[in-house]
């Protein structure tokens, strides 16, 4: 599998269930490997802010002014504890390392000023294996609690696994999509205001990240089999409780999740990244 960003190298896939994927980063001379996680996901911001499909088309001349200007469309403020791009960027990086999408359309094209954030779902990729075609939409939460993160991410498929719904934010990318886009017009198809809901949910695929403050780093400062086993017990626990808000719904759902120690030090570390990418 084509890994983009190589976060392999970094983030592991301790389960990989139909239903269930979880993410560990782990230890490296008895300390978390914060750095490397952080300088992974902060690779993905250039072509999360400026797209994919124009990735190839940045001459060597425009390289600087075109990483300041993704930095820049990321957000401007000083409030960025509770906004919601850092976890968007995670989401991206998990789908295209973890799952072989290639980006539809990013979320910051929907922005309308550089602080306010934009609606809709956080990620939008696509996958093709040979004749089977899915539209991801994805959903990110950051949060000090992992029980109440998937208790939100839960209460969002109420919301998006809905024919109304779905049919207002197709109506928006629609209309936003690059000429090229692989089978550009199968995904026109699909989003088209007159498609059948039938054809819609079985062709989505809705993945959940959870990336949540785990409590079993308090334990544990080395890879041991001990380690490993109490993050499964606890990716086991917080996927059965997820299983049980969610209920019974009609669409392919996956919950990812990935522990860390520290949320707000990740997000205080990415924040500082990317102002630094603001100023060069």
């Amino acid at each position: 599998m084509l890994r983009p960003f190589k976060s392999d190298l970094v983030l592991e896939e301790k389960i990989s269930d139909a239903t269930l994927k979880a993410y560990y980063v782990g230890f490296d001379q008895n300390k978390f490997r914060f750095v490397p996680l952080v300088d992974v996901i902060r690779n993905v911001i250039p072509e999360f802010a400026l797209g994919y499909h124009c990735g190839e088309q940045v001459p060597l001349t425009e390289i600087i002014e075109r990483l300041k200007e993704a930095a820049e469309t990321v957000y401007l403020t000083e409030k960025y504890q509770t906004r919601g791009e850092f976890g968007e960027l995670i989401l991206h990086l998990l789908l295209r390392d973890f799952h072989n999408t290639v980006p539809l359309i990013s979320k910051i094209y929907f922005k309308d000023s550089h602080n306010v954030p934009a609606h809709g779902f956080d990620g939008v990729q696509i996958s093709i294996n040979g004749d089977e075609k899915k539209l991801w939409l994805g959903e990110s939460k950051l949060y000090k609690s992992g029980s109440g993160g998937i208790r939100d991410l839960a209460g969002d498929i109420t919301k998006h696994v809905n024919g109304d719904y779905l049919r207002r934010e197709f109506s928006l990318i629609s209309k936003k999509l690059p000429n090229n886009i692989p089978d550009i017009e199968h995904w026109r198809a699909l989003m088209d205001k007159h498609q059948r809901l039938d054809v819609i949910f079985s062709s989505i695929v809705i993945p959940m990240v959870c990336t949540y403050n785990s409590s079993v780093f308090d334990g544990h400062n080395d890879n041991t089999p001990q380690c490993i086993s109490d993050f499964i017990t606890e990716w086991n626990q917080l996927n059965n409780e997820f299983v049980r808000l969610k209920g019974s719904v009609n669409v392919e759902i996956i919950l990812m999740l990935l522990p860390v120690p520290d949320k707000d030090a990740l997000n205080t570390e990415l924040d500082a990244r990317l102002k630094l990418m603001q100023k060069i």
